[in-house]
């Protein structure tokens, strides 16, 4: 039997199985239960000689145009050809049930980190940057230690010692170097004691040259700067101090029991601090008229410094500079300087 080209059952191209693999159709003379192209009595009166040529297959007939091709299988499991429906027998379709959707709660997102002061570290930094950058520019301009008149009045009030922290020696009068060749004086009454630093004169051995302050503002270093009762103001003299002497005269003739000094520039402007960048005098000789001596030391601190020295008749009074210290390591300034000088007695009967 001769094996048909196209399925004689869908018109479809066969392939190499025993079924049409559009229709799933048996092929005939690949599967037994195909059935035969030609009838039986034609197949049995063709002649069956060697050689003479095999019965051809009926033509194949289309199928209608409205005809569902049905869908394809695979012959190897195949066991039975489709059922093909037309589309007049094809059952209706059932229409679409909508199911109620569920409520879908809102996406939950996980809160952000409190960000709103990551800035803060930043700003304070830079802050602190522009402050020091400030501060570096002005030592490295030369920004000068003069006093702002604007601020006399507040500064002086906040610099003036309270007589609490002078230092003043209450107990025993020092003991002097040299004793005089002036006889001894009687005590003044503790009522009549007075500060009579006010009306002195000096004769200094240098004065520094003026300087300006940071307004631009002239600042002197005279010798009256040393008894005007302002701490942030001072006499100042270029270089080293030591082994020289200051000259007071007090312009009468008194009996004096304490002598102090502020031993340096007792000025503190805003982050500078011109006490320790001048020299200051760690001690001194304090000399009287009859060539009396009394040796006073001095510590680190911007206050007056009182030494109680006993009764001594006097008119002057020579300061000789024994020991004065190096400029400050921060900011150091080559001057020696003293701020205030204070004399306390009552004037002689």
């Amino acid at each position: 039997m001769t094996t048909p080209t196209f399925c004689t059952d869908c018109g479809h191209e066969l392939g190499i199985g025993r079924f049409c693999t559009n229709c799933g159709r048996p092929v005939p003379g690949r599967h037994p239960e195909a059935t035969p192209t030609v009838s039986a009595p034609a197949a049995a009166s063709a002649p069956a000689s060697p050689g003479s040529p095999q019965p051809r297959s009926a033509p194949v007939v289309p199928p209608s145009a409205d005809q569902v091709p049905p869908s394809a299988r695979y012959p190897m499991y195949a066991d039975s050809p489709p059922t093909v429906t037309s589309p007049a027998t094809m059952p209706a379709p059932r229409p679409e049930q909508h199911l109620p959707l569920a409520p879908v709660p809102p996406p939950s997102y996980p809160t952000a980190p409190n960000v709103t002061r990551s800035w803060l570290p930043w700003l304070i930094a830079l802050v602190v940057l522009a402050l020091v950058a400030a501060l570096g520019a002005f030592l490295l301009l030369g920004g000068d230690d003069g006093e702002q008149a604007a601020d006399d009045s507040r500064d002086d009030q906040s610099q003036t010692s309270d007589p609490s922290d002078e230092g003043s020696d209450t107990g025993e009068p020092e003991q002097p170097d040299a004793t005089g060749t002036g006889g001894p004086v009687d005590a003044p009454d503790p009522d009549d004691v007075e500060d009579l630093t006010s009306d002195v004169t000096a004769t200094v051995p240098s004065i520094a040259a003026p300087s300006r302050d940071r307004k631009g503002k002239p600042v002197r270093f005279v010798a009256a700067n040393m008894w005007d009762g302002k701490p942030r103001t001072a006499w100042r003299m270029a270089g080293d101090g030591t082994g020289e002497t200051i000259t007071f005269d007090l312009g009468t003739d008194v009996v004096i029991t304490d002598v102090g000094m502020i031993n340096g520039y007792a000025k503190v402007d805003g982050p500078i601090n011109w006490y320790r960048s001048n020299r200051r005098v760690r001690a001194v000789q304090w000399e009287f008229d009859d060539g009396t001596r009394v040796t006073q030391e001095f510590g680190d601190k911007q206050a007056m410094q009182m030494a109680a020295i006993g009764p001594l008749a006097t008119r002057t009074i020579k300061v000789h500079l024994l020991t004065v210290t190096a400029p400050g390591k921060t900011d150091g300034r080559d001057f020696t300087a003293i701020s205030e000088v204070r004399f306390l007695g009552a004037t002689a009967d």
